[in-house]
């Protein structure tokens, strides 16, 4: 802890009273969104699977959120405290950014303009910027870009049904995996409103799939028109880009999803067992913040050139805050404010789930570890049993022809574990 650890935190003034603002807001938002009641209507008929759900925990009109300003605010100042002070990009990015706030200054200034592959301060501060990975460097090179445009629009999907959407199923997938995602249309991520609760699911897209890849927004286009759940802005959609993905997703979700109740982000690879999140989500109480999955705790930076997950050690040094693992993870609708909120001063991470940490971090609210979150799948002996499939949440990874083997035999009433 800092020799300045035993003062009291105070926040700039611009930061205060924005955050009282957005405060006020998301308070009256939350307690009108807790007051209304749950319709509940039969399962249609024509939905292959049913919960045992009974009925949600309501959420009392009289809590208030733990996540209120002076959280918010003493939240974000510990985040800093765990960022290490380091010449290294990333951490000198995000210490600047304190420092505008400490000078009541907006700290998203240092993406209030989009730069591009000209910028030759940003390369001057990493020496060996020219060894990293193209892709590596197109991320340090365009990190200030935050506005993309939406191509296909899904703007009343939360607003359809006469019930409200309970459980948003967001599903981060790429323009050629059409397979996989006609695979959770017919499975686990059929919408409907089972017990009453509404079920929505939309794929997160971006265009591109590298400078040599093809454009296949056409046939999205047509997917999008067949079944009303593709989410796609104009940017290359690359595996650092899942940040960019997920920040414009909650842009999405405060203008067109505000009231749903929870989120589940996940890859379009991973096997979901609907039912058993909906008894899952509906034990809790609806009031209490959530961010849950598999969680990694003591994670530091790859230093391995060839992995997946490659950090340069001149781009960012320190340990990685404990996050819930990028395969899928759940955490509750109103936080979504929140968490935009709080991204607008956290300088984007080519790591998505790291990021999520990050944001979650700054306020205040640490991941819960649950067991039926699999991201790193299971043992070889489970990966084809149903009765495993059956007491999961989430297990990552499975192929189409896995994911509609599995969902009948889970679903299939006859199944004896």
């Amino acid at each position: 802890m800092g020799p300045n650890a035993a003062r009291k935190l105070r926040a700039p003034r611009c930061l205060t009273v924005a955050t009282a603002l957005l405060t006020l807001v998301a308070l009256k938002a939350y307690i009108e969104w807790t007051a209304e009641q749950d319709e509940r209507f039969p399962t249609p008929r024509w939905m292959s699977w049913q919960s045992s759900f009974i009925t949600a925990a309501q959420p009392s009109t009289n809590a208030l959120p733990p996540f209120v300003l002076q959280n918010f605010n003493a939240s974000l100042q510990q985040l800093r405290q765990s960022v290490p002070r380091a010449k290294a990009y990333w951490n000198d990015k995000q210490h600047q950014i304190f420092r505008a706030l400490d000078q009541g200054l907006d700290g998203n200034i240092s993406w209030s303009k989009c730069s591009g592959p000209g910028t030759e301060e940003k390369v001057s501060k990493i020496q060996d910027f020219s060894l990293y990975p193209e892709l590596y460097k197109n991320f340090v090179l365009y990190d200030g870009c935050r506005d993309f445009p939406l191509l296909i629009h899904q703007p009343s999907k939360c607003s359809r049904g006469t019930n409200r959407t309970f459980l948003l199923l967001a599903i981060k997938s790429r323009p050629g995996n059409f397979a996989a995602r006609q695979s959770v249309r017919d499975t686990w991520g059929r919408e409907g409103a089972p017990g009453g609760l509404a079920v929505r699911t939309v794929f997160l897209l971006g265009t591109g799939s590298g400078r040599y890849g093809p454009r296949l927004q056409h046939l999205v286009e047509y997917e999008s028109q067949s079944f009303g759940d593709i989410l796609m802005w104009d940017f290359e959609d690359t595996f650092f880009n899942l940040t960019l993905k997920d920040y414009l997703f909650l842009s999405w979700t405060l203008e067109h999803c505000q009231e749903v109740r929870y989120i589940l982000k996940g890859d379009d690879d991973v096997f979901i067992n609907t039912p058993k999140v909906l008894d899952y989500l509906g034990s809790l109480e609806a009031h209490k913040p959530l961010y849950t999955g598999q969680v990694m705790a003591n994670a530091s930076p790859f230093r391995v050139r060839k992995s997946k997950y490659y950090v340069p050690e001149s781009y960012y040094v320190g340990p990685y805050p404990a996050y819930a693992g990028g395969g899928g993870y759940i955490f509750s609708g109103p936080l979504a404010r929140w968490l935009h909120q709080v991204s607008r001063h956290i300088a984007f991470y080519p790591i998505d789930d790291v990021y999520t940490g990050l944001c979650f971090q700054a306020l205040g609210i640490p991941p819960e570890a649950h067991p039926g979150f699999q991201t790193f799948d299971i043992a070889e002996k489970d990966r084809e049993d149903p009765c495993v499939h059956s007491k999961l949440l989430l297990v990552h990874r499975r192929s189409p022809e896995q994911t509609l083997r599995l969902w009948k035999q889970i679903t299939n009433p006859d199944l004896k574990c």
